[in-house]
């Protein structure tokens, strides 16, 4: 299939992608045009500006089909994204979502930073451009862009009256339509209206079991903007925009698909499911996401709604003699929630586990005077569900001000300061339930529990962060220029973190009987008051295991609070852990951290149509906390710094070739992770920070050979590897000394405790890269556009461990479209098809704990063959 895929793209003259190609749509002869971008805060050129950085207008989203973040990180060198909302620019990402981190790729909304990714969501109709800055961008954007910054900026009000209307349809039901209107009110106030409509009515993932399939969407969007001049000098914008999904996947289960045999054989459940039963214990139908990820069999739907959302910007852009002042100010708000099946079965009705193997059982409990007694088959788990599902909640609310103020002349110094300030509010609860088991609802001696789950955590955290920079380009020389950028940083967290654990198994049910002297009584009460002690001793060895399985039988179905036992072990909980009044336990955290950050550079520019340029950037990610995780040992990292050296040129040959060309090399110190490592006789969960180099080299390329043709390319290249980090567990594979695993030593529970050093970074491929193509024929009436898109991604990790089970293998990819324009512009209509072989990618693998059949393993799948027709009528 590969060998026919290429054959059959080299007919077609290769693929379509690169950033910063001029919009073919609008043109009869494909020749290099200027893109002008924001990269340093001012209007630029692409070739100009001395920073590795992509950028795709509305026009170039719609010629080449790209539609979401994904599509975006498909075709963007050294850009990789998962479903999970984690972007990473040469392998600077996220490992983690858990509250009290923080995303090393940030994300600007018309200059107003955003801590999701949903706002990439957003329709190209909306979008004037999408840029990718990579690279560390300590100085004028600083927050979270240790690896890069995408800014998004979106259309603006017009002084002309002008509107545009879409419709899309295509297969799986789905369907899309979106309108947008924009002018005068009066000669100095404008407005912009549109919205958004998106269905997609069947889903890509087909559900053979009771619930629904995945992947059907309901999406809509509505967007207004309001801008005003206030006088000769002075320009104030007002946007308002609004998302709603009720979709059955989102960020965190977008095409999730469990691709490993069933464990039907534990008697409980593995990892944080071993507080209850093994809900697919005995059950004998094989997983038919085994044969096929895209068919599942459980009884339950997914969902991923985003509600509550509510976006506000406020610019306002002051034009002096010599310099501009802008104010940037925004807030926005979202809930989301996501939940999935756990079990992955379609089986709903309550069974009952006959314990296998001997159970011991203290009959008074562990410092009474009566022996231990071990028993055998007298134990069976009623009513025991097997319907087990995830659930996450988001809620979040953050507000961004920024005041800048820059040079607007054309003088050798050019020179931007200012200030920033950001503010967070976040909740995170999450956790797995069981459907319609008592005990887990009302575990004994304890507070209720009505949510039904066994593990159940949240978290709260509030964040403030302020910071001021500068930044200068000084041409010193007709073809020098030096850039010198500073940024200082203060960032405070603090937040609440919480967890409990209920939990319902055979130790739990016999902790419930050893619990005070439940046995004993039961014993002395077999026998006429007054019976000496020591003559009841004697008969134990005979009646023990009668009373005991007398006792177990009334205390198997009780569920126990045991958080303080898995968070504390047999020791006294550290201070800082109180009791919550909801059952379980929790805890308050704090920390504060500062940083410097900035730029230096030198640019060489000795024709229009050549830009070399050496630069040196120092990045920073404020240090944080693992909150809703079980409540970790010491959660605290550090934060995390990087030096980054890049070497760029960009070139533009006789009019018909532009090479863009960036090599770097990147310190990486403090890269934050969760790892499990030894205490002592136990493992559990630490936030650490680790040590890593990356260096790599960018290609970016179109050539127009001819009027009406463009072949494109764009490739990555990233060798990422950890330098410093010994010794830890990887829990989906503890006891492998195979597979690239290089064991250290044996901890005392069995586990091999490993090294990470050599290891790559995650979503690093060693190899990217995009070719395509596209071929405009003019005729009187219009014009007719042929395009096509092919992406190679190499084998890339999940995770930090090199180990097979999280390997996403390398796949490819190919897009083609055709699009008609009539002669004056009005109305385009669009034939596609993507992924048109109809290959499987995944883009991410993780496992779980191993079990007698393997450890769990969970990928997320590429979108399937998807084809529709656009139209779209501008007027």
């Amino acid at each position: 299939m590969k060998m026919s895929q290429r054959g059959l793209l080299s007919v077609m003259g290769g693929l379509l992608c690169v950033s910063g190609i001029s919009n073919a749509q609008d043109t009869k002869s494909s020749v290099l045009e200027e893109v002008v971008v924001t990269a340093e805060k001012r209007e630029q050129t692409l070739q100009e500006v001395p920073v590795a950085v992509s950028a795709y207008t509305s026009a170039r989203r719609d010629l080449i089909g790209v539609n979401t973040i994904e599509d975006v990180a498909r075709i963007t060198p050294s850009l990789s994204y998962t479903n999970n909302d984690r972007l990473s620019i040469r392998g600077f990402g996220r490992l983690t979502n858990n509250i009290g981190t923080d995303p090393s790729v940030a994300l600007y909304s018309d200059g107003i930073f955003s801590t999701s990714m949903a706002d990439t969501s957003t329709p190209s109709l909306f979008i004037d451009r999408t840029e990718i800055l990579r690279g560390p961008q300590g100085t004028l954007y600083g927050r979270n862009s240790i690896g890069g910054t995408l800014n998004v900026i979106a259309k603006r009000p017009t002084k002309e009256f002008n509107g545009e209307v879409r419709g899309t349809f295509g297969n799986y039901g789905s369907w899309r339509t979106d309108a947008l209107l924009r002018g005068p009110i009066t000669e100095s106030i404008r407005f912009l209206v549109g919205g958004s409509k998106d269905r997609r009515e069947e889903g890509f993932i087909d559900n053979i079991g009771p619930g629904a399939d995945t992947a059907d969407s309901d999406r809509w969007f509505v967007e207004a903007q309001l801008e005003a001049d206030l006088g000769e000098r002075v320009v104030a914008r007002l946007r308002y925009s609004k998302f709603e999904w009720q979709d059955s996947y989102g960020v965190g289960n977008t095409l999730g698909s469990v691709i490993s045999p069933y464990n039907n054989i534990s008697l409980a459940g593995t990892g944080t499911s071993a507080l209850y039963y093994n809900t697919v214990f005995g059950y004998t139908e094989p997983n038919p996401s085994v044969a096929d990820p895209y068919t599942i069999n459980t009884n339950s739907d997914a969902a991923g709604t985003l509600s509550h959302q509510h976006r506000i910007h406020l610019d306002v852009t002051a034009d002096f003699d010599g310099a501009t002042l802008k104010l940037l100010s925004g807030y926005q708000q979202y809930t989301y929630f996501t939940s999935s099946d756990s079990d992955g079965t379609p089986r709903t009705d309550a069974f009952s586990i006959p314990a296998s193997g001997p159970l011991s059982v203290d009959l008074d409990g562990p410092t009474g005077p009566l022996p231990s007694q071990t028993i055998t088959g007298a134990f069976t788990a009623l009513n025991v569900t097997p319907d087990a599902r995830t659930y996450y909640h988001e809620r979040q609310q953050w507000q961004s001000n920024e005041l800048n103020l820059s040079s607007n002349g054309d003088g050798d110094l050019q020179w931007i300061v200012g200030l920033y300030q950001y503010s967070q509010k976040w909740d995170q609860p999450q956790g797995i339930r069981v459907v319609g088991d008592n005990a887990i609802l009302n575990p004994l001696g304890a507070p209720p529990n009505p949510s039904g789950a066994f593990l159940a955590v949240d978290g709260h955290l509030e964040t403030d962060s302020y910071a001021g920079f500068g930044q200068m380009d000084w041409t010193f020389a007709e073809e020098w220029t030096y850039t010198l950028g500073l940024r200082y940083t203060k960032d405070k967290k603090t937040g609440i973190d919480m967890a409990r654990y209920v939990a319902r198994t055979p130790g739990t049910a016999i902790a419930a009987a050893d619990a005070g002297t439940t046995l004993e009584n039961a014993i002395i009460g077999l026998f006429p008051a007054g019976t000496p002690l020591s003559y009841i001793q004697t008969q134990v060895p005979t009646l023990g295991p009668i009373v005991a399985r007398a006792v177990l039988a009334q205390t198997q179905a009780l569920a126990l609070d045991v958080t303080q036992s898995q968070v504390c072990g047999a020791t006294a909980c550290a201070p800082d852990l109180q009791p919550n009044p909801g059952g379980g336990l929790r805890r308050d955290l704090a920390g504060d951290w500062d940083a410097v950050t900035g730029t230096t550079g030198l640019q060489w520019e000795p024709n229009d149509n050549t830009n070399l340029y050496l630069r040196y950037s120092r990045g920073y990610k404020s240090g944080g906390w693992l909150g809703s995780n079980g409540l970790t040992p010491n959660p605290y990292a550090d934060p995390e710094y990087v030096d980054s050296y890049e070497l760029g040129v960009k070139m533009v040959l006789a009019d018909r070739v532009q090479l863009n060309t960036a090599v770097f090399y990147s310190d990486y110190d403090g890269f934050q992770t969760p790892l499990t490592v030894s205490l002592g006789t136990i493992t559990a969960s630490r936030f650490l920070n680790l040590q890593a180099r990356v260096q790599g080299v960018e290609l970016e390329g179109v050539w127009s050979p001819i009027d009406g043709l463009q072949l494109l390319a764009s490739y990555s290249y990233l060798d990422t590897e950890i330098t410093r980090g010994c010794c830890f567990v990887d829990n989906a594979d503890p006891r492998a000394l195979t597979s690239g695993a290089r064991p250290v030593s044996v901890l005392p529970n069995g586990d091999v405790a490993q090294t990470l050093v050599g290891n790559r970074l995650p979503l690093s491929p060693e190899h990217k890269w995009t070719v395509g193509a596209n071929y405009t024929w003019g005729f009187a009436a219009g014009s007719l556009t042929a395009s096509g898109m092919y992406t190679d991604t190499n084998d890339q990790q999940s995770t930090i461990w090199n180990n097979p089970i999280y390997t996403a293998p390398s796949f490819e990819l190919a897009d083609f479209r055709l699009l008609w324009n009539d002669a004056e512009n009005r109305y385009t209509v669009i034939g596609f098809v993507k992924n048109a072989f109809d290959e499987i990618g995944y883009g991410s693998s993780s496992g779980g704990t191993p079990t007698p059949v393997g450890s769990r393993r969970t990928v997320s799948l590429t979108y399937p063959r998807t084809y529709g027709m656009e139209l779209q009528y501008r007027f």
